[in-house]
C-alpha cells in the first residue's frame, strides 16, 4: 500500500513537471513602445516606429526611424521552457539572407512583452544590450492566409507588355493584421536598392482580400484600401492581382508559404 502511494505521487510529480515545462506561444501582433541600448553605464533611447508579428513558428518585423530609414527582418523562432526565444534570420535589411541567430530574453505580460538581446554588439570594447518593449495589438479571427509567405514571382502587365519585377518580398498575416517587407531596385540596372514595408488590417472573403494600409514607408500607400483578387493553389501557394483603375495596369504576385 505504501509503495503504491509513493508510486502515485511520483507520477503526479512527473505529470505536473511536464505541464509546467510546456512551451508557451508568442503568437500575436505587437507595436514597439520603446527601444533602448544599454552599455558602459549609459542608456540610449531610440525613436522608432515598428510592428512585429509572431505566427506559431515564424516572425516578421518592420519599422522606420525618424530619418525614414527602414529596417526589417523575417525568420523562424523557437521558445524554450523558460523565458527565452531563439530567432533565426531568413532575410533582413541588415544581413539579407545570411544565417544569423539571436537569443532573446522575454518577459511577458497581459499588455505585451519586453525583449532583451544581451551583448547585441560591441563598440570600443563595450558590450551593449538592446531592450525593446512591445504593446500587444488585439487580433481578429484566424484566416487561411495566417502565416508568413515569400514572393515567388512578380510582374506587371500593361496592354501587351509584361515586365518581370526583381524585388525580394515577404508577407505576414496573423489575426486580421498583415505586413509586407521588401527590398527593391530603384534603377533599371538593379544596382541600387531600397528597403520598404507596409502594415495594416485585412479581411478575406471568398476570393477577395481587402487590405487597409495603416503604417508604411511608402507615402502614396498610406491610408489606402486595396481590394485584391486572390487565387489559392492548395494551402501553400496563392496569387494576387491588383488592377489600377486609372491606367488599367495589373500587378501580379505569386506567393509561397514558408515552412
Amino acid at each position: 500500500m505504501k509503495r503504491n502511494l509513493i508510486f502515485a505521487l511520483f507520477l503526479i510529480v512527473i505529470v505536473w513537471g511536464c505541464k509546467s515545462s510546456k512551451k508557451t506561444s508568442q503568437a500575436g501582433v505587437y507595436k514597439l513602445e520603446k527601444q533602448m541600448a544599454s552599455g558602459g553605464g549609459k542608456d540610449t533611447v531610440y525613436a522608432r516606429t515598428q510592428i512585429k508579428i509572431f505566427t506559431d513558428d515564424h516572425f516578421a518585423y518592420a519599422g522606420m526611424a525618424p530619418d525614414s530609414s527602414v529596417g526589417f527582418g523575417v525568420g523562424t523562432y523557437k521558445t524554450d521552457t523558460g523565458n527565452r526565444i531563439v530567432e533565426n534570420n531568413i532575410y533582413s535589411s541588415a544581413a539579407l539572407d545570411s544565417p544569423k541567430s539571436f537569443n532573446l530574453l522575454i518577459k511577458s505580460a497581459d499588455s505585451g512583452y519586453t525583449q532583451v538581446i544581451p551583448a547585441i554588439q560591441t563598440l570600443h570594447g563595450v558590450k551593449y544590450d538592446e531592450t525593446e518593449i512591445y504593446h500587444k495589438i488585439s487580433s481578429a479571427d484566424t484566416s487561411k492566409l495566417d502565416g508568413v509567405w515569400k514572393l515567388d514571382a512578380a510582374y506587371t502587365v500593361k496592354g501587351k507588355d509584361t515586365v518581370k519585377e526583381k524585388e525580394t518580398q515577404y508577407k505576414a498575416f496573423w489575426g486580421g493584421h498583415f505586413m509586407f517587407l521588401h527590398r527593391y531596385p530603384v534603377d533599371a540596372a538593379a544596382t541600387k536598392y531600397k528597403n520598404g514595408f507596409g502594415y495594416g488590417d485585412f479581411s478575406l472573403k471568398s476570393d477577395t482580400l481587402t487590405e487597409n494600409e495603416q503604417l508604411t514607408s511608402h507615402a502614396t500607400l498610406m491610408g489606402r484600401t486595396y481590394s485584391i483578387k486572390i487565387n489559392f493553389k492548395g494551402s501553400d501557394e496563392y496569387s494576387q492581382v491588383i488592377t489600377d483603375a486609372k491606367t488599367n495596369e495589373q500587378s501580379v504576385e505569386i506567393y509561397k508559404r514558408l515552412k
